[in-house]
């Protein structure tokens, strides 16, 4: 039996995607995780503690992480990512999302998410300097994980290691891929600071669109009633519907107050980790 509130239509998917996304980034691009350095276009970020930055990749990996059996549509479940969910979105309104921005911004993150690199450091258990091509989704996978969890409990992680170990040329044994993480973690660590101020800008700039096209819809309709909203089509559930009034109503933001914490990365940030 499928749950009263579970995402059964597109129109239940739709609002949980706004939902979920818009204030997934308004917890990263804020106040609290990190300082801006410097004027645009010349800015860097630090983050005000350790446990900040951890926060931050933990937030950071939710966007791309799928859900599993995450929605009931069609007869049949489906896995969704908040980030696969956007792209849905602007294929269903395309000039909508057009308008806002949304498209190009979306782009721009999912560009930089699913590039690759060559990873290089060193296993001091191993003996061994290892190299390899690692997406930008997976370094930022391996360091969300490894910031939650311990190595017994990171099987996954083990696993997804030993076939891109293996990809690249390398044989190991299961005792070596656990010493390789344990070595890989602080490089993974070292890139993804290295490239959170232009992560943080693409991030921002992706939230002050969505933000953007959740106020056009407000504004086209401006009441704070759930019951005189305009729904998306097909809602299964008056949770979706508050759901989706709460989002319109109360969860929009000035694009100064976006702007004020979204960095303009200065050109070095930019480039390739070296």
């Amino acid at each position: 039996m499928v749950p009263i509130a579970a995402i059964r239509s597109a129109g239940d998917l739709e609002i949980v995607l706004l939902h979920e996304t818009h204030g997934l980034l308004a917890e990263i691009i804020g106040p609290n995780l990190y300082t801006i350095y410097g004027t645009a276009p010349e800015q860097d970020v630090a983050f005000k503690s350790d446990e900040h930055f951890n926060l931050f990749l933990i937030l950071l990996v939710e966007l791309i992480a799928e859900g599993s059996r995450s929605s009931f549509i069609g007869d049949k479940y489906q896995n969704w990512s908040l980030l696969r969910g956007l792209r849905w979105l602007c294929g269903s309104h395309d000039a909508e999302t057009k308008e806002c921005n949304l498209q190009t911004t979306l782009h721009n993150l999912e560009a930089w998410i699913n590039a690759s690199a060559d990873v290089t450091f060193w296993c001091g258990d191993l003996q061994e300097q290892l190299k390899f091509p690692l997406l930008n989704r997976d370094l930022i996978s391996f360091g969300a994980n490894t910031t939650k969890h311990h190595l017994i409990r990171l099987s996954s992680m083990l696993e997804k290691l030993h076939k891109i170990l293996s990809a690249a040329g390398y044989s190991f044994t299961a005792q070596d891929i656990v010493a390789i993480l344990s070595s890989m973690t602080e490089e993974v660590r070292h890139r993804l600071r290295y490239h959170a101020t232009y992560l943080l800008e693409l991030l921002g700039n992706l939230f002050e669109s969505l933000n953007a096209l959740i106020d056009r819809r407000f504004r086209k309709n401006p009441t704070n009633r759930v019951d005189e909203m305009i729904m998306p089509a097909g809602v299964t559930s008056d949770v979706f519907r508050d759901l989706y009034g709460s989002v319109l109503a109360f969860k929009r933001y000035s694009p100064e107050r976006i702007r004020d914490f979204t960095p303009t990365a200065m050109p070095l940030l930019r480039k390739p980790y070296r």
